[in-house]
């Protein structure tokens, strides 16, 4: 027999896809993380593959339709000798056909015509066509297994899910009336304007002059923005940025005037001299883009546009997709728009000029004064883009975009035209079509590079589910800075790492403004020009160390500029110093106001030096900032970080060997926020089990607890309903790993503290309400355990053998077998017990069990899961309560549905499949049961197996089929002997046994049903009784005619 297991390694490696675009690993730990033990797991826990089991939820590849030939039926004037010629006349013909010998195509894919010719052909030799194919035209294996009682349905993988709605945003380019001659820069991000806060980092671009674009560096990025759901107070927020103005040179009205003036040269060069020389910018203009709104004024007082950009109806059928295409096409002033290509070119014609520097809290403040408009163009393309489960980050890596036509020129495309910042209309197509489109080179701009820019999603901190990725930065807003006098005044941002040399140079870990660049020691803000109250909008993103000591902290340093004009660039002039320490205001999230130093003094942090230094504005708080962490490395609960500094004093051996301070901190779990727990489940989860595997045993107790605490928690605060919690599924599918055998197993540790508290309960000692709980939470301590020893298991032996060779089962030491045998033991009686008083989690924790049974019965060796099964039956023997009788049946039901069900060895050496026998010989003792509805069940489970047998692609030889008749033929003889049995049994009953005898019957060889019979004439006879009976319960008779016929010789051969 072909093994389906053997065509590959038993554990998938899913490579992880990051969606962000913000974690660096600070390259002095990348080497050394074994000095951070907490570090090192959380960085496994979201950098390693995936381990994907692909034993676990079973395989079945069955062969294709089998095809159904006219069958003969018992006509109205159909006489019986009419009926037996028709009959034999078929078998002749079926008889001849088998003349031509067929090669075997067993463990190989069946086409239609290769089934008919090798099993109705070949199986002629016997009693013709399989029964089952009528009885069960159309048969389900998936379907069949869903209604089992507790079935493990494969969770969706989270980890790799990017669902979604993903917006991408190009700018094309930017033209005014009056002429584009020096470079802006601008800002793109996800915005809600309801709760005025951004969704989304900011996108940066910028956009130069034909005169100082070079080629050799200029590039193409496209901003991608995730959305969870369309939401009408979603929109694009956009920001403009230009050279600081010159004093007395050509201001920014030029831009806003309303006459059509354009630049003289003079100016057009004055502008260009100008802004080579003035690296610092200032506000220039801003606008608002609503993604979904159909009904909401902009914040310029602007119409409200006719229709809905993106409604839900984009991620539904085509035909509405259809109907939302056909709107999208409509501008606001009513004039036909147009589509390139599979996105949607969007022109804003309405950019709100600022007079001065504006924070983001107050745009749309309704006291906020409302600017003239400038009068240019922004033209952007703006594409919904398909969210791909895996690897979609990857494909858009490696493809860029094809787009026809000229896109430095607005003049020349057709596009939408947004008056009054209007709704972008976006275009739902195909994702074939677009992806096929996303081949080529970008035309219009030569020579340049494509890239993708990920938009971090803010909200990713804020939700209740467990982090996927690495992301560790800190985003900077300085707000605004009151001052007594008038200044133009902008603000340098820089990490450092200590304060006692004012001259060493900081980290570079700022982002710079500039895209395309690598990290840098600071960035500044832009300037607010002639402000008294100075104001900025500036997002500044902060790499940060994976740890941080307690003098790390961010420098601010203001600066005045002159912007006059001189024969060499403005020199700003330090105003003043301002620190943060990360250790003390990382954390908050409201905003922070600080004081401004004169001058910078060595360890300006420490209290002794900040009393002795002078200040600005007589030490008020005239700096005030906002700070945004978003961190899968630093949690924000307190008790977390103290459980990882404990965690990390255990494992480096630096605490006490009693480890109370650890101890307190896995107790303090307990009281961890709902949002930090689940943020941080993965992690968490591996290191309590780290210290279950490899601690003591009052260790091993405590972490074992607080392990049952946070997977109960966990299971009734997320939205998920189901039995096996989602969150909690994919950790255990393919998140938990042993990582490379750096690990030691988990599985004996966690058998022997949990055997140990099962025990105890067991011998009548209280262990408190949370045993309970551990027997809700069985099914995941019982798969961590299979799983464990599985990824032992293919270390151990995977490496060693020779390609195309299964691993062979792994054999359990007996110390290990014995504890999960105890523990197994102890499980059982609560099951039986809790039965019997009509609990419902005993019925889940069956299930459970026999999962467990399923598992190992792919990683340990056979023989000693039949001692498990064995105690089970033991437990559960004979005829049953009805409650206890189908929880028999549905722990048989699970365990023969494993995929190597037929070719299980028996319980001792010379006996065959054991699996086999036990569930013959419990179906039979069940359709004795006075439940009507257990009969029922247990015939049900017998015809899906040989369903699942006889349409199953590795058992279409001659010799497995009557292997598999072999092993199920014993039923037929205990049916014999106990007639009265079937007898007592429904009609519905009958036709279901009556149709495993037929199926039985047919694929025995000559030999064997010979053999048989020859035993005594009399169980011949009560043979031919069963035969009448199908004659009543079947409508098709030739089928049992033929058979008759067949066993007319099989009399004759006995007589000689």
């Amino acid at each position: 027999m072909d093994n389906v297991l053997a065509d590959g390694p038993r554990f998938q490696r899913i490579p992880r896809h990051s969606f962000s675009n913000c974690f660096k690993l600070d390259p002095l730990l990348d080497d050394n993380l074994e000095q951070w033990p907490h570090l090192n797991e959380l960085v496994q826990s979201y950098g390693t593959d995936l381990v994907k089991d692909e034993y676990k939820y079973g395989h079945y590849e069955s062969i294709g339709p089998i095809p159904f030939h006219n069958q003969i039926f018992e006509g109205p004037d159909t006489d019986m000798e009419t009926e037996m010629d028709l009959a034999n006349a078929r078998r002749i013909t079926l008889q001849d056909s088998t003349e031509v010998e067929k090669p075997s195509t067993s463990g190989s894919h069946f086409s239609e015509s290769n089934f008919h010719d090798q099993s109705n052909v070949e199986m002629s030799k016997h009693f013709g066509e399989s029964p089952l194919p009528a009885y069960e035209p159309v048969f389900d294996w998936e379907n069949e297994r869903s209604t089992i009682f507790g079935q493990r349905i494969p969770g969706t993988n989270i980890l790799q899910n990017n669902s979604g709605l993903k917006i991408a945003v190009k700018v094309l380019s930017l033209s005014f009336q009056a002429g584009l001659v020096e470079p802006f820069y601008g800002t793109i991000c996800l915005y809600n304007r309801e709760r005025r806060e951004k969704l989304s980092e900011d996108f940066i671009f910028h956009i130069l002059p034909v005169e100082m674009q070079d080629k050799e560096s200029s590039s193409e990025a496209h901003g991608i923005f995730h959305l969870d759901a369309p939401s009408a107070s979603v929109c694009l927020l956009i920001q403009l940025e230009k050279p600081a103005t010159e004093e007395g040179g050509v201001t920014s009205s030029v831009y806003s005037r309303k006459e059509p003036v354009h630049l003289t040269e003079r100016e057009k060069q004055k502008l260009q001299v100008w802004s080579r020389m003035m690296p610092y910018k200032e506000s220039f203009a801003w606008a608002i883009i609503p993604l979904f709104d159909s009904g909401v004024s902009s914040a310029s007082g602007g119409s409200a546009s006719p229709s809905s950009p993106l409604t839900t109806s984009m991620l539904g059928s085509s035909s509405k997709e259809a109907a939302v295409e056909q709107v999208a096409k409509i501008t606001v002033d009513g004039k036909l728009g147009y589509s390139s290509g599979n996105s949607v070119v969007v022109e804003v014609s309405n950019l709100n000029k600022v007079k001065e520097g504006y924070t983001e809290d107050s745009l749309l403040d309704p006291k906020h004064k409302v600017h003239k408009p400038v009068k240019g163009i922004l033209t952007l393309e703006i594409e919904k883009l398909q969210t791909v489960q895996v690897g979609s980050e990857k494909a858009l890596d490696n493809k860029t975009i094809n787009y026809e036509g000229n896109q430095s020129s607005v003049a020349d495309r057709s596009s939408y035209r947004i008056d009054q910042v209007q709704n972008a209309y976006l275009e739902s197509k195909s994702s074939g079509r677009k992806e096929m489109e996303r081949n080529g080179s970008m035309t219009g701009f030569s020579n340049t590079a494509t890239n993708y820019f990920q938009a971090f999603d803010f909200r990713t901190t804020l939700r209740n589910e467990p982090f996927s990725e690495l992301f560790h930065c800190l985003y900077v807003y300085p707000l605004s800075v009151s001052m007594s006098r008038k200044r133009n005044l902008f603000i340098r941002v820089e990490l450092r790492k200590d304060d006692g040399d004012i001259k060493k140079q900081p980290l570079e870990a700022m982002h710079p403004r500039e895209p395309g660049t690598a990290l840098q020691k600071y960035v500044h803000t832009q300037v607010a020009v002639g402000a008294r109250v100075a104001c900025y909008h500036d997002e500044i993103k902060v790499s940060l160390p994976a740890i941080w000591a307690p003098m790390h902290h961010l420098l601010f340093t203001f600066f005045h500029v002159d912007l006059q004009t001189k024969l060499e660039a403005p020199k700003p002039v330090v105003i003043g110093y301002a620190s943060l320490p990360l250790s003390t205001h990382v954390q908050l999230k409201s905003d922070i106001s600080l004081p401004i130093m004169r001058d910078l003094v060595p360890h300006y942090l420490q209290d002794g030096t900040r009393e002795r230094v002078d200040y600005l504005e007589d030490g008020k708080n005239i700096f005030r900032l906002r700070l945004r962490l978003c961190s899968s490395l630093y949690p924000i609960s307190e008790r977390i970080r103290d459980f990882f500094l404990e965690y990390d004093r255990h494992i480096l051996r630096t605490s006490p060997p009693w480890g109370s301070e650890l101890l307190e901190a896995i107790n303090s779990l307990k009281n961890v926020d709902s949002t930090a727990l689940l943020q941080f489940l993965q992690p968490m989860l591996n290191m309590l089990l780290h210290l279950i595997g490899s601690g003591g045993e009052t260790l091993q107790v405590a972490a074992f607890r607080a392990m049952v605490n946070i997977l109960t928690r966990v299971q009734q605060e997320s939205v998920d309903d189901g039995e096996r919690n989602l969150f909690l599924v994919n950790f255990v599918d393919y998140v938990f790993d042993d990582f490379g055998s750096r690990q030691p197993p988990v599985y004996p540790g966690l058998s022997t503290v949990w055997g140990s508290l099962a025990r105890s309960k067991a011998k009548g000692y209280r262990v408190g309400p949370v045993y309970d709980d551990v027997l809700a939470m069985a099914w995941f301590f019982l798969e961590v355990i299979v799983k464990s020893m599985s990824l032992e298991q293919t270390r151990l032996f995977y490496q060693n053998l020779p390609s195309g060779e299964d691993v062979p089962p792994m054999q359990l030491k007996e110390g290990v077998f014995r504890c999960i045998m105890q523990l197994y033991d102890c499980l059982l009686t609560e099951v039986h017990e809790r039965c019997k008083k009509g609990l419902g989690l005993a019925k889940y924790l069956n299930s459970s069990l026999a999962f467990f049974c399923y598992d190992l019965l792919s990683t340990i060796e056979p023989r000693q899961v039949f001692e498990l099964v064995s105690l089970y039956l033991d437990k559960f023997s004979g005829v049953c309560q009805s409650v206890l009788h189908d929880c028999k049946l549905t722990f048989l039901q699970i365990l023969c549905d494993h995929d190597l069900f037929v070719e299980m060895p028996g319980r001792d050496p010379s006996d065959r499949n054991y699996l086999s026998a036990v569930l013959i010989q419990e179906i039979f003792l069940t359709l004795d049961h006075e439940d009507l509805s257990m009969r029922a069940k247990a015939a049900r489970i017998l015809v899906v197996l040989l369903c699942k047998h006889e349409f199953d692609i590795r058992y279409q030889k001659l010799e497995d089929k009557l292997y598999i008749a072999q092993l199920y033929f014993p039923l037929v003889g205990q049916i014999l002997d106990e007639m009265p049995v079937f007898y007592n049994l429904s009609s519905v009953e009958k036709r279901e046994v009556l149709i495993i005898i037929l199926q039985i019957i047919r694929n025995l060889d000559d030999a064997s049903l010979i053999k048989a019979w020859q035993q005594s004439i009399a169980r011949t006879r009560l043979f031919f009784k069963l035969l009448e009976e199908c004659l009543i319960h079947f409508e098709v008779t030739s089928y049992i005619l033929f058979f008759l016929g067949k066993f007319s010789d099989f009399l004759c051969s006995l007589k000689s």
